[in-house]
């Protein structure tokens, strides 16, 4: 979010400078490197042919070229057992759901692609909705354990909204003429996406300071913004934006009322827990597979194998293992040793066949505020860019409507945010 709007507050002409608290820009896209000398994203991203903007971002950056789309599968791990649901057939093929909830779920699937009043969807619990739409069975064996393994007890708040947009996002992967599912990436990841950013922000004069914590933010009666940092000098700026989460905005700013930060904190957020692994074998063909089985830790399994580029790891398999967690559960507590034994255990339990001698290398990674959890009535506790203190805006993934947390609506957001901040000014 804060690199893309400062590549377009860059074209509009303004100067601007970076405060990254970590040492390497990107946040939530950050690589790592997952065998020697070979990097990929910390979390699964995927691009989809249908994120206009995203795509006329990495266009603008220059990497156009570099982005290709593969043909992937869906899978439902259910009752102990793997079925993959991309074709037709395999989806008429699948036992647990009798034809007629097969036939409503279908029928259901393509109302909600087609639906538009997303602001009546949120004033209704996504259970309801989901009973409604697609009958108690589907519900039952389908959607409520899917809910309960991606929101936990989360689940019961959200609104149809949530579902809403997941379906709306990934319906539109299937290419209209031949009905095939199709994702992609930048050859090189978002490591790419993110150096050439960096390259072509440092080229229009950006200043990037990593390492570098935000402490405090403050304003003086001239309009001049003060930041005191972990860097131990204070920086003067004309303005400023804060990408940061809700929390952290609060934390940076002292003065805000009481009122505003109620506002801030209203919106609750799921943190990720995420499992890596560098396996010596493929262990689906599906990119994702989505588990409704209530014993396994995690929240899904997905093969990025399946979508990046063919060759980047030399017949490995690359696998993301995510549990989205909210503040008080428990696994945010435990240490990764123990994160890592629960989750390879049930791993195994799916994959009998696979051996710790398969495992190349695995690695843990945590978020804590990733996911702004959209509850009922969720737009209305939406904040404004513009904060109660002159010169001062915000822009973060709680802004995003009608869609789930991609980075699509990241650009989206970062377009609209430079936009306001230079017409102001």
């Amino acid at each position: 979010m804060g690199l893309a709007t400062a590549y377009y507050l860059n074209k509009k002409g303004h100067q601007v400078t970076i405060l990254e608290k970590e040492s390497e820009i990107g946040g939530l896209s950050r690589s790592t490197e997952i065998l020697p000398g070979t990097r990929w994203d910390r979390f699964y991203h995927v691009i989809l042919s249908t994120d206009a903007d995203l795509l006329n971002f990495i266009d603008d950056i220059g990497l156009s070229l570099d982005v290709q789309f593969r043909e992937t599968k869906t899978g439902l791990y259910t009752d102990g057992q793997l079925h993959s649901m991309s074709t037709t057939l395999e989806f008429l093929k699948f036992k647990p759901l009798s034809l007629m909830d097969k036939f409503r779920l279908g029928a259901g699937i393509f109302y909600t692609s087609k639906l538009n009043n997303w602001k009546r969807l949120e004033k209704m619990y996504v259970k309801t909705w989901l009973t409604r739409v697609f009958g108690r069975r589907n519900y039952e064996k389908m959607w409520g354990p899917l809910l309960r393994s991606k929101l936990g007890r989360a689940s019961e708040q959200t609104s149809a909204a949530f579902i809403w947009a997941t379906i709306r996002r990934y319906y539109g992967t299937r290419e209209s003429s031949s009905k095939k599912e199709m994702m992609g990436c930048v050859r090189g990841g978002y490591f790419s996406i993110l150096n050439n950013i960096k390259e072509k922000l440092l080229c229009n004069g950006t200043r990037i300071v990593t390492d570098c914590t935000v402490k405090k933010i403050e304003s003086s009666n001239g309009g001049k913004i003060t930041i005191h940092s972990s860097n131990d000098f204070p920086l003067e700026f004309d303005g400023i934006i804060a990408t940061t989460p809700n929390p952290v905005i609060n934390r940076m700013l002292p003065d805000l009322s009481a009122d505003y930060r109620s506002q801030l904190e209203a919106v609750r957020y799921l943190g990720v827990i995420c499992v890596t692994l560098v396996l010596k074998k493929s262990l689906t063909t599906c990119y994702v597979t989505n588990l409704t089985d209530a014993d396994l830790p995690f929240t899904g399994l997905i093969e990025a194998t399946n979508v990046i580029p063919q060759g980047l790891l030399d017949g490995k398999a690359l696998i993301y293992l995510p549990k989205y967690v909210t503040p008080d559960d428990v696994f945010n507590e435990k240490p990764d040793e123990e994160i890592i034994k629960v989750f390879l255990n049930a791993l195994r339990r799916m994959f009998p066949d696979l051996s710790k001698d398969d495992i190349i290398n695995l690695t843990v990674h945590r978020e804590r505020h990733v996911q702004p959890l959209q509850e009922i009535g969720y737009s209305e506790n939406i904040m404004p860019m513009k904060t109660p203190i002159k010169n001062v805006y915000m822009v973060n993934t709680t802004m995003i409507l009608n869609s789930t947390l991609n980075n699509n609506e990241v650009i989206k957001l970062a377009r609209k945010a430079a936009n306001l901040v230079a017409n102001d000014n």
